[in-house]
């Protein structure tokens, strides 16, 4: 028998907003060994929001944890690991809107989750266009 997964989950309706930004301002958040993963000479950060979905842990779907938003902000990292390189992201911010997310990913894997609580809409715009929208319930994080 496979070793059983700790988290499963969809990742839909995704909304990425990309900004460039002064490499000095990320260098404190640089993980050991690892160097800014530049585009095309740029810095860039990530605002991206998206709905976990079917959501297991462990395998088990937790009542009221299954389906629920996620906003987070993160930036671009390689490491060289003497062969090739290899990519990755770090998560400067992430937020959810349930609090035992926050415990769990907080104190099991060092993330930087905090909870508000949060709502997303989707509209359809036209024939092929949708807009998505993530905000914190007392104010906007589109």
């Amino acid at each position: 028998m496979g070793k059983r997964k700790f988290l499963e989950a969809l990742w839909n309706n995704l909304l990425m907003l990309n900004y460039e930004v002064d490499p000095a301002i990320l260098t404190p958040y640089l993980p050991p060994s690892t160097e800014l993963d530049l585009w095309q000479g740029k810095a860039l950060v990530s605002m991206v929001g998206f709905m976990f979905n079917d959501t297991k842990v462990i395998g088990i779907k937790w009542p009221f944890h299954i389906n629920f938003e996620e906003v987070n902000l993160r930036f671009y990292v390689k490491h060289f690991d003497g062969n090739e390189w290899k990519r990755g992201a770090v998560f400067i911010s992430e937020i959810v809107p349930k609090g035992i997310i926050v415990l769990i990913a907080n104190n099991l894997y060092k993330e930087h989750y905090r909870v508000l609580p949060m709502r997303h809409s989707q509209i359809p715009v036209g024939a092929d266009h949708t807009e998505f929208s993530y905000v914190e319930a007392k104010g906007s994080l589109e």
